[in-house]
C-alpha cells in the first residue's frame, strides 16, 4: 500500500463523512475491504476499531475496571486521609506509627505516584518482582480503601469510557451488601446435605430484608451516576445513553456457609431487582478453598437455579492453565460450569482443552448456546495463555458463541478495543467475524425482553420486525415488539449502528 492510500485512507477515518453511495460494493464490502486492506498497520486498524460498534461489554468487574489513576486521584483527597504502605503499597487510612505516605504527596512526586500506578495495575509488569498472576490479583488488595463511597465515580468512568469506543450495553459485576449478608450467615447451621433448610434459616434470619436495601442502594447509585454524568442536562453526554445493569458477586474463596448465604442472597436479589440481571461467582478460581470446594459450589449454583429459573447464571470457570494448579483441577471446572450448575455463560474457559471429553464438552455447549466471554489480555497476564495455545479460535470453529470483554480494564491497563484489535491481528478474524462478537455481547446478554433475532445464529428478525431492514425505519408492530424488550431495542440500535458505521466515507 502507497503511503498516499494510507494517507486518505486515515483523513477518511479521521473525518468520518457520511455517504451511502460510492463505488467498490455495498457499504459492509466496503468497510470489509478497508479492515483487510488496513489489517497490517496496527494504527490505523486500531482507529477503525474505535469507531466501530461494539456491542456491549458483558464481563467486567467494577473495582478492576476503574485506572490506577482515578485511585491516585480519590485516595490523595479523601476524608479521612489515606497513605500508601511503603512496603506492600496497600491504600489504608493513615495512622500514627504506620509504614506510609499520604497518598497526596503522590500528586507532587512523580517517582511516588509512578510506583502507585504500578502497583494498582499490571503496568511495567516485566519489573515486577512477581507473576502476572500474583500481580493482578494482588492489586485488588492494594486499591480497596480508595473505593470507598467511590462507587458512582467509578461506574461513570466505566460509561464514559464505553460510550468514548461506541460500546452501548455494560453488564458490571459488583457485590451489593456483602459484609451484611456474611454478617448475618455466621452462626447460623449450615447443611451441605440439605440446602434447603440452610436455605430457609437465612430466610428465616431476614436475608430477604437485604434484599430492599441493595435496592436502595441502585436507586442512589443511578442517580448519583446521573449526576455525575450531567444527564439531566440539556445537552447530556454520550456515556448517559450506555445502558447498565449488574450481576451480584458471589465470593468463591470463602468458606461454604458463607458461599452459601451470598449465593442465595444473590438468587433473591436478581430475583426481586431488575437492575440486577443475574449472578457469577469470583476471586481466583485457583485458590485452595475454590479448588477444593468446586463441586460443592457448583451443586449449590444448581440447585438454586432449580429454585430461581427466572435468574441468570454466568460463571467463572476454566481460568486456569497447566502449572497453575495440579491436573486434575482442569478435567471438570467448564463441565460442572455448564451441566451441574446450569451456566448460560462462561467467563474465560481457558482451560476446555484439559477438559474430559473436550470434544463433547464442545458440542455441548454448542447445542445449548452456552457463550464464552473471552477476555484475551486478561488471560495473557494472569495465565500466560496467548495466541495459538489460546482455544479462542477452537471455540469459534466448534460453533461456540463467543465475544470479547474487558475483565478488568483498569488493572490491565487496556479497553474494549484493544481485545478487538488483539482479536483481528491474532486470528485474523474478518470484519464480519467482528461484527457477530458484537452481536453475540447483546444476544446473550442477560437483558431482559426477547431477542431480534429468531434464533441466536440467524440474522433474521422475528416476523414482527421482518419486513424492514434491521435498524432502520420501524414500523408500528416492529415498534411495539422494541418498545416490550429492552433485548431487542439494543439489538436494533446496533444494526443501526453499523450502519451509519459503514455508511462512513471508507477508501473505495
Amino acid at each position: 500500500m502507497t503511503r498516499g492510500i494510507a494517507l486518505a485512507g486515515l483523513l477518511l477515518l479521521l473525518t468520518a463523512c457520511a455517504t451511502a453511495g460510492g463505488h467498490g460494493g455495498t457499504n459492509d464490502e466496503r468497510a470489509r475491504a478497508w479492515l483487510d486492506g488496513h489489517r497490517d498497520h496496527p494504527p490505523m486498524l486500531r482507529m477503525f476499531l474505535q469507531r466501530m460498534p461494539k456491542g456491549g461489554d458483558i464481563h467486567t468487574h467494577l473495582s478492576g475496571a476503574v485506572y490506577a489513576e482515578s485511585y491516585i486521584a480519590w485516595a490523595a483527597t479523601a476524608d479521612p486521609p489515606l497513605c500508601a504502605d511503603s512496603t506492600t503499597g496497600v491504600i489504608a487510612p493513615c495512622c500514627a506509627g504506620c509504614a506510609g505516605r499520604p497518598v497526596a504527596e503522590a500528586l507532587g512526586d512523580p517517582t511516588f505516584y509512578s510506583a502507585l500506578v504500578d502497583g494498582l495495575s499490571t503496568r511495567n509488569l516485566a519489573a515486577q518482582p512477581q507473576s502476572g498472576h500474583d500481580q493482578f490479583f494482588g492489586a485488588f488488595r492494594r486499591f480497596g480503601a480508595a473505593t470507598d463511597r467511590r462507587w458512582p465515580d467509578m461506574v461513570a468512568e466505566l460509561a464514559a469510557r464505553a460510550a468514548d469506543q461506541h460500546v452501548v450495553y455494560l453488564e458490571i459485576m459488583l457485590t451489593l451488601r456483602g459484609r451484611e449478608v456474611q454478617a448475618l450467615a455466621r452462626g447460623l447451621p449450615f447443611d451441605a446435605g440439605d440446602l434447603a433448610a440452610s436455605r430457609q434459616r437465612l430466610l428465616d434470619a431476614g436475608l430477604r430484608d437485604l434484599v430492599g436495601q441493595a435496592t436502595n442502594d441502585l436507586d442512589a447509585l443511578e442517580r448519583d451516576v446521573s449526576m455525575i454524568l450531567a444527564c439531566g442536562g440539556a445537552s447530556p453526554p454520550p456515556a448517559c445513553r450506555v445502558t447498565r445493569r449488574y450481576l451480584q458477586q458471589t465470593t468463591r474463596t470463602a468458606e461454604p456457609p458463607l458461599v452459601f448465604a451470598q449465593l442465595v442472597y444473590a438468587f433473591e436479589l436478581a430475583r426481586a431487582e431488575r437492575r440486577v440481571v443475574g449472578i457469577n461467582m469470583v476471586a481466583p478460581e485457583d485458590f485452595h478453598v475454590a479448588r477444593r470446594d468446586y463441586s460443592l459450589h457448583m451443586r449449590m449454583v444448581g440447585w438454586l437455579a432449580e429454585q430461581y429459573p427466572e435468574v441468570n447464571v454466568a460463571l467463572h470457570a476454566g481460568e486456569l492453565t497447566l502449572g497453575l494448579v495440579p491436573p486434575a483441577d482442569l478435567r471438570f471446572h467448564i463441565r460442572e460450569a455448564v451441566e451441574v450448575a446450569g451456566a448460560r455463560r462462561i467467563g474465560h474457559g481457558v482451560a476446555i482443552a484439559y477438559e474430559r471429553d473436550a470434544a463433547g464438552l464442545f458440542r455441548i455447549m454448542q447445542e445449548r448456546g452456552v457463550l464464552v466471554e473471552i477476555c484475551l489480555t486478561s488471560n495473557a497476564v494472569i495465565l500466560g495463555v496467548a495466541g495459538a495455545q489460546h482455544p479462542f479460535p477452537h471455540y469459534l470453529s466448534a460453533g461456540v458463541p463467543v465475544t470479547l470483554a474487558t475483565d478488568d480494564e483498569g488493572v490491565s491497563r487496556i479497553d474494549l478495543t484493544n481485545e478487538y484489535l488483539r482479536a483481528a491481528t491474532t486470528y485474523r478474524l474478518r470484519y464480519r467475524d467482528l461484527k457477530q462478537l458484537a452481536r453475540n455481547s447483546l444476544t446473550y446478554s442477560f437483558l431482559a425482553g426477547a431477542s431480534l433475532w429468531q434464533s441466536p445464529a440467524s440474522l433474521h428478525p422475528v416476523p414482527a420486525c421482518a419486513a424492514e431492514p434491521a435498524g432502520g425505519h420501524a414500523s408500528p408492530a416492529c415498534r411495539a415488539f422494541l418498545d416490550a424488550s429492552d433485548k431487542a431495542r439494543l439489538q436494533w440500535e446496533l444494526e443501526r449502528a453499523f450502519a451509519d458505521f459503514e455508511a462512513m466515507a471508507w477508501a473505495r
